[in-house]
């Protein structure tokens, strides 16, 4: 059965009940990129969380599933792995490694999907606050790259239980919660010199070869990594990156 409310719908409800619900938490308005340069980034929203003296930022890919209630025809792998009823939704292979990538340098990047597929059932989650609670949170750290052309999905069950990655079967080890009860402990990431190096470098790789290469000067091969971030974020991505002592 295809979900009966599109990814942009779970995005908006996901996010606005997410804002509300954390408040307190939240030090700024979510960063949601343009579709223009989305998929460049891999992630749909960043929300930046403060906990104590610091700021860690949650990167969400937001994707919506079709359910399988039976087995059927060229379901039956799927089904096979759950032993029953499972939620599925495709995946993009280089929105994946961008995603992967994010998470290993950055830290918390995740797919979040919901455990419902009906406009009904949005709309009665979107009343009682609880889409965060009945959706999934998956680190695509935990299943890797992706380093084949075959087509690629992820699987879980009505709970949010086993979720795996197709065409060969890669379990995740572990799904977290969109809501407060078991949600991902967030990675803090300590800003240094090497961390500066390792963003630079990220940054120039994904830009070598991409449209977006005709906005970066030869010139920025010659000063600092600092600057270069600094260059890179602000020509193609419009952020403006502060850093005070």
């Amino acid at each position: 059965m295809t979900p009966g409310f599109s990814e942009r719908t779970f995005e908006f409800c996901f996010n606005s009940e997410y804002c509300q619900l954390n408040a307190a938490l939240l030090a700024t308005y979510p960063n949601i990129p343009s579709q223009r340069i989305e998929k460049h980034l891999g992630y749909d929203v960043e929300f930046e969380i403060t906990t104590g003296n610091y700021t860690r930022s949650l990167f969400l890919q937001h994707k919506v599933s079709s359910i399988a209630k039976k087995r059927a025809g060229s379901n039956s792998k799927f089904y096979a792995v759950h032993r029953g009823p499972y939620f599925r939704f495709p995946v993009d292979d280089d929105q994946h490694n961008t995603l992967c990538e994010l998470s290993r340098t950055r830290g918390n990047a995740f797919y979040c999907a919901p455990r419902f597929n009906l406009r009904q059932e949005l709309a009665t989650h979107y009343r009682a606050n609880s889409i965060g609670a009945n959706s999934i949170l998956l680190n695509p750290l935990d299943v890797g790259d992706i380093g084949d052309d075959d087509r690629h999905n992820i699987t879980y069950n009505p709970l949010g239980g086993n979720p795996t990655l197709h065409s060969e079967p890669v379990h995740f080890p572990r799904s977290f919660s969109g809501g407060k009860e078991n949600a991902p402990e967030l990675r803090r990431v300590t800003i240094n010199s090497e961390y500066v190096r390792e963003l630079s470098d990220d940054l120039l790789h994904r830009v070598q070869g991409s449209r977006f290469a005709i906005l970066v000067q030869p010139t920025i091969q010659r000063v600092s990594a600092l600057k270069q971030v600094q260059l890179l974020l602000g020509r193609i991505y419009q952020l403006s990156w502060l850093l005070l002592p």
